[in-house]
């Protein structure tokens, strides 16, 4: 018998199991559509959901009212912060851009203890904004490492950071470089826009109204991952939050 027929069926077997697990649906951490006209204390409280009163329903969806333009220099936009403990997740949300300058960042953190050494803490990205010509390039994945070991060499000349968000201000820190991969997505003003992002190990990919827009293995966020933060810098609309976690 050809030895190499039960090597390909082999590979074809291992090809469809792969698929099939990036298909399936896993176990569901963090849902919520935001129909309700007001917001409930009880979902969104300390234990689930951080929402600052910048946030606000409407439509049946978080609206994010922070303006730049009324907050000049403001370092950071608002955040809402659900939290849980997963390894391998799939967060998938909507989002329309209301304003030409709306940004949102999802920002996927794992643990960092508050101690010298690196690395602190760990953090993964997905931006997203409105394209300003034909060819920008306006999504983009990214990972960074925070330390507090000022003679880290990879934070040479560096100043402190407070991180990706209001949140984490008690703990500063300095920023590594990290990796960040960029693609141009057909994004609209006005309109929703489905965002899929999967994390596996160290494979994230991300997926855009069905269609997937990047994939980047990354270095370090094969861990144990504590938080989700949605960072709106412009008035924008969030709604139909899923976060899975993923049979690895």
């Amino acid at each position: 018998m050809n030895r190499t027929i039960p090597l390909l069926l082999s590979l074809a077997l291992l090809t469809t199991s792969a698929l099939a697990q990036s298909a399936a649906k896993g176990t569901v951490l963090v849902k919520s559509d935001f129909t309700q006209e007001t917001a409930d204390k009880a979902v969104f409280g300390i234990s689930s959901w951080n929402i600052p009163d910048t946030w606000e329903l409407k439509d049946g969806a978080l609206a994010s009212i922070y303006d730049p333009k009324q907050h000049p220099g403001k370092a950071h936009g608002t955040s809402i912060n659900p939290r849980f403990k997963a390894k391998d997740v799939r967060v998938s949300y909507r989002v329309k851009f209301e304003d030409e300058s709306a940004r949102l960042s999802m920002l996927i953190n794992t643990p960092f203890p508050a101690k010298t050494g690196i690395p602190v803490w760990h953090i993964g990205d997905v931006n997203a904004r409105l394209p300003r010509n034909e060819t920008d390039t306006v999504v983009s994945i990214a990972e960074r490492d925070f330390t507090y070991d000022e003679n880290d060499p990879r934070i040479a000349g560096k100043p402190k950071s407070f991180g990706p968000a209001d949140i984490f201000k008690p703990y500063l820190a300095y920023a590594a470089p990290g990796i960040i991969c960029k693609a141009p997505a057909n994004l609209v003003k006005g309109q929703w826009h489905q965002f899929v992002l999967e994390n596996i190990g160290t494979q994230w990919t991300l997926w855009i109204d069905g269609k997937e827009v990047l994939t980047q293995v990354m270095k370090h966020s094969d861990a144990e991952k504590e938080t989700i933060n949605f960072i709106a810098f412009a008035p924008l609309l969030l709604k139909d939050i899923v976060i899975e976690e993923l049979d690895r």
